[in-house]
């Protein structure tokens, strides 16, 4: 999503371009070859092993350093003391002495950095070396410092780092922060020392927090407390009650889940001790490969949680944007304009300033969207992709379960949706997608009233009513609709959303790349040949492709032209107009 940058070394014209609100800078040089972003901090640290940081190194390393400062908004040579925390840190604080002692710097010249490393820290691009887990360092009494785990995943990705802190996160945040860093642990981007790192600065950023405050007063271990914090984002994330151990293996390692399970099993492990972790319970029988934690941890650690309420929300049909699978999408060339346009506006720099200024010009701050057009023509997946591009959860409304036979409780349950995802919005990281998909229902024109369908008419108006003031109030908001019958649209609901995306029938570029896309063993010919004789949408052709697959499975078929076409006239409703030209010999 983000463009890498390409910074070059000096020798050219520089140029900075911006590209979905993401500043990329280069220097375009005359023979020399592109590095990368990451590249340039290589250079610095080589040129200062040599040079150390001496007058010849800043001469030297400009270029570098320039490029540096430029996309982190610091000095010259804030770039050079960052670089030199990046290199020795190695996951670990690592003390100015020990940098000064590589660089022969003496404790005098290196204490005349010390606004230079303040001012980095407080850019958030290092953190200090006193927290929960290291009272205080030891080598020469001078402080050290680690570059913290969002600041390596904008490196990584080659963009300019967003100054976001863990301070004040509310009870849900908390958690969400603390699965995002084991998350990344269990992915491999950061070491175990920026796992317990990172998680120092977590606890130490909010210590009014009900898991900091507890665990400050049952003095917990480094490692019980990691452990108890991996069966809570667990058992927040679950829908049943027992977490198994094996799914934290990915965190604590093989060897060590096969120790704790032993200590679990015979009841000697601390934490089952101090009664925070028991047995699972499975139709009353205790059960030793599952645990949970007990009420004393959810009263005590857990405490600032309406853990019924997010429990609930949990199964309410949401979504996490990691959990959403890739999918390539094939669009028509002015629909392709249009999604890409949602993606850059949902970019989350762009959308905060966005938000922002409309906000400071008093308009509204609601961003409603509405997907119309064809069965099958990727409404619904498009949004799943724009939620996955762009970072976003997405909280689906089942429209049948807002629907009950009681008078007045449609109304109520159409509201709970609203009230959930505004919840939703306050304790997550990132603005989430509210997604009505199939709303026709809820739509459609309004009904007028009978005596016949006098009731059903008067709540359904009611419920469209609810909504449209919901719209208007969803400050903020992100609100997705998706509708086959445009046409049916009740002019209300036409003038609240502000896009209105028409989902046309794949031309035919497009369906010629899905049939490739779907059937990778197809030859381009033979895709050209269906996608100008089958007028399909994209659904339609994953419903053929499928068909496909299982015959082969169970019958052994071959990829055949022949075979195909017979499949395609299967899927036509109307088989008199199945040929559009020519017919396939």
């Amino acid at each position: 999503m983000f463009p890498s940058l390409v910074l070059f070394p000096k020798g050219g014209s520089k140029i900075k371009t911006i590209m979905d609100n993401e500043e990329e800078f280069s220097v375009k040089p005359a023979k020399q070859e592109d590095i990368s972003f990451l590249d340039n901090f290589e250079k610095i640290i080589a040129l200062a092993n040599v040079n150390k940081l001496g007058e010849v190194f800043f001469e030297n390393a400009k270029p570098y350093l320039e490029l540096v400062a430029l996309v982190l908004g610091i000095t010259e040579v804030q770039a050079a003391l960052f670089s030199l925390v990046l290199e020795h840190s190695d996951g670990e604080f690592v003390s100015i002495g020990t940098i000064a002692k590589a660089m022969n710097c003496g404790r005098i010249q290196i204490l005349k950095y010390m606004d230079d490393f303040e001012a980095l820290e407080n850019k958030n691009l290092i953190k200090a070396g006193k927290d929960l887990f290291h009272s205080q360092l030891q080598s020469s009494g001078l402080p050290g410092y680690y570059v913290p785990l969002n600041v390596i995943k904008a490196l990584r990705a080659g963009r300019r780092y967003r100054n976001k802190t863990y301070c004040g996160l509310g009870p849900q945040e908390f958690f969400d922060a603390a699965k995002e860093i084991f998350t990344a642990f269990r992915n491999n981007n950061v070491s175990r020392h920026y796992l317990y790192n990172e998680f120092s600065t977590l606890f130490e950023s909010n210590s009014k927090s009900a898991f900091v405050r507890s665990l400050m007063s049952f003095g917990l271990n480094k490692k019980n407390t990691i452990l108890l914090l991996a069966f809570c984002c667990a058992w927040l994330e679950k829908d049943t009650e027992n977490v198994s151990l094996s799914c934290l293996r990915s965190i604590f390692g093989f060897v060590e889940i096969r120790q704790l399970e032993k200590l679990f099993k015979t009841g000697n492990h601390q934490l089952i001790k101090d009664d925070f972790i028991a047995n699972g319970n499975d139709d009353g029988m205790a059960d030793t490969e599952t645990w949970t934690i007990t009420k004393k941890t959810r009263e005590t650690f857990l405490s600032d949680l309406n853990i019924k309420e997010k429990k609930q929300q949990d199964r309410e049909n949401n979504i996490k944007a990691s959990a959403i699978r890739e999918c390539q999408m094939f669009y028509p060339m002015g629909l392709s304009s249009r999604i890409n346009e949602l993606i850059k506006l949902l970019t989350e720099d762009n959308f905060v300033s966005i938000k922002q200024r409309l906000a400071d010009r008093r308009m509204p701050t609601a961003f409603t969207i509405l997907f119309q057009g064809y069965s099958g023509t990727g409404k619904t997946e498009s949004a799943y992709q724009i939620a996955r591009l762009t970072g976003r959860d997405i909280c689906t409304v089942d429209i049948s379960e807002t629907k009950s036979q009681w008078f007045g409780e449609s109304e109520k349950r159409i509201k709970a949706v609203f009230d959930r995802y505004k919840n939703m919005i306050k304790h997550a990281a990132l603005t989430p997608i509210l997604l009505f998909n199939e709303a026709d229902a809820v739509l459609c024109k309004r009904q007028e009233f009978s005596e016949i369908r006098r009731g059903p008419a008067q709540t359904e108006n009611a419920i469209q009513n609810i909504i449209l003031q919901e719209m208007e109030n969803l400050n903020g908001g992100i609100l997705v609709a998706t509708t086959n019958m445009a046409l049916n649209l009740d002019r209300a609901f036409e003038r609240r959303f502000l896009y209105k995306i028409e989902f046309e029938k794949p031309d035919q570029k497009a369906r010629s790349a899905i049939w490739r896309s779907r059937l990778p063993e197809l030859i381009p010919g033979d895709a050209d040949t269906l996608s100008l004789r089958y007028d399909f949408s994209g659904g339609q052709i994953d419903n053929i492709a499928r068909k496909h697959t299982i015959n082969t499975i169970l019958n052994g078929s071959t990829l055949t032209l022949d075979g195909l076409a017979a499949l395609c006239d299967d899927e036509l409703t109307d088989k008199a107009a199945k040929h559009i030209g020519f017919c396939v010999n």
